[in-house]
């Protein structure tokens, strides 16, 4: 089981990514790169939505493309309400309003930054430190 609790997990980055979206499929290998050199701060919880599915747009179904992206933590798949008509139920509550959104939380939970959009790793690094005062 895969969930967002930072109060519990400490300070926590979570990533909504859609598999067609060509920012995000930009944005992902950058983050890796951040991964790869061991830059993100110790203590810092990552964790991916997988959000905005769509069978008829490329990179279908999402939990290959994942795979092929070579993203190694932790997916969280976003529900559907279908009594609701909510189309994504994390997207929703998180105020996603486009591809890649990242959101910073606090080891309490709160949400101390939001950002909509590509950036470049220097970018998510200084973002980070800035706002969680980990680096």
């Amino acid at each position: 089981t895969v969930r967002v609790d930072a109060a519990a997990d400490g300070p926590t980055m979570v990533v909504f990514l859609a598999h067609w979206c060509p920012h995000c499929n930009a944005e992902v290998p950058r983050l890796n790169e951040l991964r790869d050199a061991g830059s993100f701060p110790e203590g810092l919880n990552i964790v991916a939505v997988s959000t905005a599915t769509n069978p008829t747009r490329p990179n279908y179904p999402p939990s290959t493309w994942i795979t092929d992206v070579d993203w190694t933590y932790p997916v969280i798949a976003d529900g559907i309400d279908l009594a609701a008509e909510v189309q994504y139920i994390a997207a929703g509550a998180y105020g996603v309003d486009g591809f890649p959104f990242t959101t910073l939380l606090d080891g309490d939970g709160k949400v101390v930054a939001r950002w909509s959009g590509e950036r470049e790793p220097d970018q998510v690094l200084d973002l980070i430190t800035a706002n969680l005062g980990l680096g």
